[in-house]
């Protein structure tokens, strides 16, 4: 009886086959409005794509088999995989424009699907060779390589993305600017709050549900409704001088910077109450009888011991936060949400990519590098 021994790998690659054979790649449209003919992956890659195609059906034919360098080979396939898609894409691009100034190449479902595969086994056997650095570096550096040799030619000019960032470059870093702003001046306000609530919490059982039912609560009204909630304190703060200098007002910054502290206040709070509980009682006793005293036992070992918790409650709450910062877009408070809402409005799937995917790049590059910082804090404190 045939097994399967590797299940992950059998389920990306199964999607991505069926994704290079059955989904179309790329859009090639005349101009922003009209359609656009579409193309299949064997349309743009011709005979060459039977040999893409091998590539997913010997990921199929691994999953089923155990050989002894199995990760490595596969992180080498896919990091070939994804230069291969890349290269001979874009070198097909300039043929399919001929010379037309207002045409352009958008990305269809085929390309999208097969591409979250690769990101997905990418990952996946990165982690898998962690004694094998040197091969991660150069699969790395070949990929930063063919990108960074497509920048510096024509092929990415032709994309219907770029032509959308082309024309609005200067309102695309000033969104950008907004987001990043609303997004940590929220989780910080946000960490002011609840971690306090939280040791509050801990101190005193009586006050816990009191204060953890509230935050829940807060957590389960839709932004929708709490902007409209928030619609008319805001408004009336705005008709005193201080805050209407600042530009405080019912639509704008300042109700999407409430609304997103406030849905950051139960991940940091809850964490910091956990952190907290989760600190060994005998240490406690064991200062306690070195006669320390509860404020010194609070801010030497409980705190530096919950710590690492209550920052896996804030890395929660950034990631949530980078997310729901682009609904700022529907009140007038900018950020990446505004190209999305505008795609939406227009009918433009390329500029709601212009919004979305810088989303999805910074959400995953903070979210390695805030657990990158967790692990280096919590082999401080617990080694």
């Amino acid at each position: 009886m045939i097994t399967v021994k590797d299940k992950t790998l059998l389920l990306l690659s199964s999607i991505g086959a069926a994704a290079f054979v059955f989904l179309n790649l790329i859009k090639h449209k005349p101009n922003r409005i009209l359609p656009g003919e579409p193309y299949s992956s064997f349309d743009i890659f011709g005979n060459i794509g039977i040999t893409l195609f091998l590539v997913w059906g010997v990921f199929i034919v691994i999953s089923f088999v155990e050989l002894k360098h199995k990760n490595q080979i596969i992180f080498i396939l896919t990091t070939g995989l994804l230069i291969s898609l890349f290269w001979l894409l874009l070198s097909n691009v300039e043929a399919l424009i001929d010379g037309e100034s207002s045409a352009r190449i958008s990305f269809s479902a085929g390309f999208y699907v097969q591409i979250f595969c690769i990101y997905m086994l990418y990952s996946t056997y990165t982690e898998r060779i962690k004694d094998h650095t040197y091969i991660k570096w150069i699969g790395l550096l070949s990929i930063v390589g063919v990108f960074y040799y497509f920048t510096n030619t024509d092929a990415f000019s032709h994309l219907s993305l770029v032509k959308e960032y082309a024309i609005k470059k200067e309102q695309f870093y000033d969104h950008l600017r907004i987001h990043a702003l609303l997004t940590f001046a929220s989780v910080i306000t946000g960490a002011i709050i609840a971690i306090p609530l939280g040791i509050l919490a801990y101190s005193r059982k009586k006050l816990e549900d009191k204060i953890m039912v509230p935050l829940s609560i807060i957590e389960t009204i839709p932004t929708f409704a709490l902007f409209g909630v928030l619609l008319v304190p805001l408004a009336g703060l705005g008709n005193l001088p201080f805050f209407e200098q600042i530009g405080v007002s019912g639509i704008g910054w300042a109700p999407a910077y409430v609304a997103l502290t406030l849905y950051t206040l139960l991940p940091i709070g809850r964490n910091t109450l956990t952190g907290f509980h989760s600190v060994d009682r005998n240490v406690i006793e064991a200062a306690a009888g070195m006669g320390m005293s509860n404020r010194q036992i609070l801010q030497k070992i409980e705190l530096p011991l919950a710590f690492p918790v209550i920052f896996t409650g804030i890395r929660i709450a950034f990631i949530q936060t980078i997310g729901g910062a682009v609904l700022a877009g529907l009140v007038g408070g900018g950020g990446l949400g505004t190209f999305v809402f505008l795609g939406l409005g227009e009918a433009s799937p390329d500029l709601i990519l212009l919004g979305v995917l810088p989303i999805v790049f910074f959400t995953i590059l903070l979210d390695y590098i805030l657990r990158t910082i967790e692990k280096i804090i919590g082999g401080m404190i617990y080694d």
